[in-house]
């Protein structure tokens, strides 16, 4: 399926802190311009996250600690072999030739000892490193799930600040019309200060909007690890997402979500150390009904998995389905809105007429800003379900 769409901003507020840009690129590297400007998008926020954020390194290196005392570990215990009885044995003949033999019992059981000490320092650490590599796992999706989320409130207040300022500058601007009317007796004083009060979008209004965009971009930059200081634009052009979107491949993300589903790689440690234990089983019966159970469990856990999938790919593709028809209906408006401008100039319609076209094309951009949150959210869902979690 192939998507063909005017590139459109949802988005444009010159006096916001954060700059915002229609670039479309959706590269997977964090990797500042020139200018040292970090260009943020829904595509590389993953990796900006995994470089910037504290806490993720924070676990990234106690990841990286307990893998280096597991190896550390697996090499004391693998250079060992299990002492056996017989190398601790001396046998000694003397002159009339009668040997005899001494069990040197304390060396024994002293090496017997070290060597387990040895073992269970090795499982112990390889424990720890399989809940380290989890934990560090977890977090990440968990951050860049939040990440992803604060994102997705940014562009929305953005939106919405827009949506106000547009009102206000044609409420001062149809407020003018109202005045020049009033003052030239076209209408009662009551009617003007009616019109005035029917104006509802006061400036501090949009005011505290504006602090709360600022508020979320600060929000945002904190958990992405980058300084509110720093430089930094974000992609309001949804166009190049719809795209990848309409391009995923559901079989073969549905490979990898099986592949890295958390559950069904559990189920599968639990397969691996049952097998490893199978010698420790006195009855073979016990033995495979525990494996065939433990193999059935696996089974319902992909089926289920498979299922949830499912359902969320095509919750994704039914809200990518109504974005899009939204958008088809939205540029036609535009193009209606770019043509009234036109009569306007020749005096064919008023100004009031441009302006509540102007705001009527607002409100319908608000409303498909709604459907654009709706399916980022979508799409993220279907993106941590694909990671696993």
């Amino acid at each position: 399926m192939t998507v063909t769409l005017v590139n459109i901003s949802l988005v444009n507020i010159s006096n916001v802190q954060a700059a915002t840009t229609d670039d479309t690129s959706t590269s997977s590297t964090s990797t500042a311009t020139i200018d040292n400007t970090i260009k943020v998008s829904l595509g590389n926020i993953r990796d900006i996250v995994i470089e910037n954020n504290l806490d993720i390194k924070n676990y990234y290196d106690s990841n990286k600690i307990a893998v280096q005392e597991y190896y550390d570990a697996r090499d004391t215990y693998k250079n060992d072999s299990e002492p056996v009885q017989s190398n601790y044995t001396k046998t000694t003949t003397d002159a009339l030739g009668n040997t005899t033999t001494t069990n040197d019992t304390t060396a024994y059981t002293s090496a017997v000892k070290n060597y387990n000490t040895e073992k269970s320092t090795y499982e112990t650490k390889m424990d720890a490193y399989k809940k380290a590599q989890t934990a560090y796992d977890k977090k990440v999706e968990s951050v860049v799930h939040t990440a992803q989320q604060a994102y997705i409130d940014y562009l929305s207040n953005l939106s919405n600040t827009k949506l106000k300022e547009d009102t206000v500058k044609s409420n001062e601007k149809e407020e003018q019309v109202y005045k020049l009317q009033y003052e030239n007796g076209f209408i009662s004083k009551n009617k003007y200060t009616s019109l005035l009060q029917g104006n509802t979008t006061p400036v501090n209004t949009l005011e505290e909007l504006k602090d709360t965009v600022e508020l979320a971009r600060i929000k945002l930059c904190n958990i992405l690890g980058i300084s509110p200081e720093e430089k930094v634009t974000f992609n309001t052009d949804i166009t190049e997402d719809l795209k990848v979107i309409s391009n995923i491949n559901y079989n073969d993300d549905l490979a990898k979500m099986l592949e890295n589903n958390i559950g069904i790689k559990d189920q599968n440690t639990a397969i691996d150390d049952l097998k490893d234990a199978e010698d420790t089983y006195t009855n073979d019966d016990i033995y495979n009904y525990s494996v065939e159970k433990a193999n059935n469990e696996l089974k319902l856990l992909m089926n289920t998995a498979e299922s949830d999938f499912k359902g969320q790919y095509n919750t994704l593709m039914n809200s990518y389905n109504s974005i899009k028809s939204s958008y088809d209906s939205f540029n036609t408006e535009k193009n209606t809105y770019n043509i009234m401008q036109t009569q306007y100039d020749y005096g064919f319609v008023s100004q009031k007429d441009v302006d509540d076209a102007k705001l009527t094309l607002d409100t319908n951009e608000s409303a498909l800003q709604t459907k654009k949150n709706a399916l980022y959210v979508n799409y993220l869902s279907y993106l941590q379900m694909k990671e696993g979690y």
